[in-house]
């Protein structure tokens, strides 16, 4: 077991299921609602247990908006569930969002990023990072949508688990979600208007997933999770090496003061512990399926001295190596 600094497992999760629930119907309460010609528009504000802020609908018989404006004590976490078949389009202005999904993909969205796919099945995990702005687009539409309008015959759509499914945010879609935004927090009940955006949103990103693909997503200052989860991958792939706080923090672009700190945000135990929990897997693996001494296995994990090996591995098993290949 990985010694935490910060317990993950204490975070609460909130099951959805395939109730049809959003989150906003567990960490908000409905503050106002209108509807007129067919559509409905509503207002949710968070409950204080949970941060501040509000989350804004706007919903047809076949088109779901919601904007999510708020700041969030704790991480949320919620798992969800739905079998329907759907285009999800999302926007995501502000915070840092993990999303789960099957075999243990996981989509790590940031600021000023979107991804537009088609959802026929999903079951997965969501993890919104609190204490900081989180500001989120999202449009929920029928596949019926595209076929009435003649983009589904012209493109083939993104599916959740696809490679380059992350599009920037481009200053034209940037200025197209402001005016969107206006109109549904400000409950303004225009079908015509709302519709005629939603599809000009759609015509952009099908044309940028054509033209421009993720080559624009560059790595910047404000992507931390690509970041850490990159430096996950490195120390994965390099066990026999021991990195230094300062290599790991050169090796992505961040300022290694703050990488420790963000490591345990995001994951829950520091850059040492992980590397050290990895390397005792690893050397717990190559004692149960191969021949090599301790001694070797200790060097291909990055111990140049055994003792020290065998004091890591009985700190993380409760058994030193030796005991642990003759048990077994």
């Amino acid at each position: 077991m990985i010694k935490k600094r910060r317990d993950l497992n204490q975070i609460e999760v909130i099951d959805l299921g395939d109730s049809g629930n959003t989150i906003s119907d567990r960490i908000s309460i409905k503050t106002s609602t209108s509807s007129f010609d067919g559509a409905t528009t509503e207002q949710f504000h968070v409950l204080p247990r949970y941060g501040m802020g509000c989350i804004n609908s706007f919903v047809t018989s076949n088109m779901n908006i919601s904007i999510s404006n708020y700041n969030l004590h704790h991480d949320l976490v919620y798992d969800q569930s739905s079998k329907n078949d759907y285009l999800q389009i999302a926007f995501l202005l502000k915070g840092e969002k993990i999303i789960d999904v099957e075999d243990g993909n996981e989509i790590l969205f940031e600021n000023r990023e979107s991804f537009m796919a088609n959802i026929k099945e999903f079951n997965g995990r969501i993890r919104i990072l609190g204490k900081s702005n989180f500001k989120e687009v999202k449009i929920k539409l029928p596949i019926s949508f595209l076929i009435d309008h003649v983009f589904i015959n012209s493109y083939e759509l993104k599916k959740l688990t696809d490679t380059n499914l992350i599009l920037p945010i481009t200053d034209e879609l940037y200025s197209i979600l402001e005016n969107l935004e206006s109109k549904v927090v400000s409950g303004s009940i225009n079908r015509i208007y709302i519709k005629a955006k939603v599809l000009e949103l759609i015509a952009i990103q099908l044309e940028n997933y054509k033209t421009k693909a993720t080559n624009d997503l560059k790595m910047g200052n404000d992507k931390t999770l690509k970041k850490l989860y990159q430096i996950q991958l490195v120390i994965k792939s390099n066990l026999h090496k021991n990195f230094s706080l300062l290599e790991l923090a050169s090796e992505v672009g961040i300022n290694s003061g703050t990488l420790n700190k963000e490591f345990i945000r995001i994951f829950g135990y520091s850059v040492k512990e992980f590397g050290t929990s990895e390397k005792m897997t690893q050397a717990k693996f190559m004692l149960d399926n191969s021949e090599r001494m301790i001694y070797q296995i200790a060097e291909e994990v990055g111990y140049k001295n055994s003792t020290h090996f065998t004091a890591a591995f009985k700190r993380k098993f409760g058994i030193t190596p030796k005991r642990y290949r003759n048990k077994n």
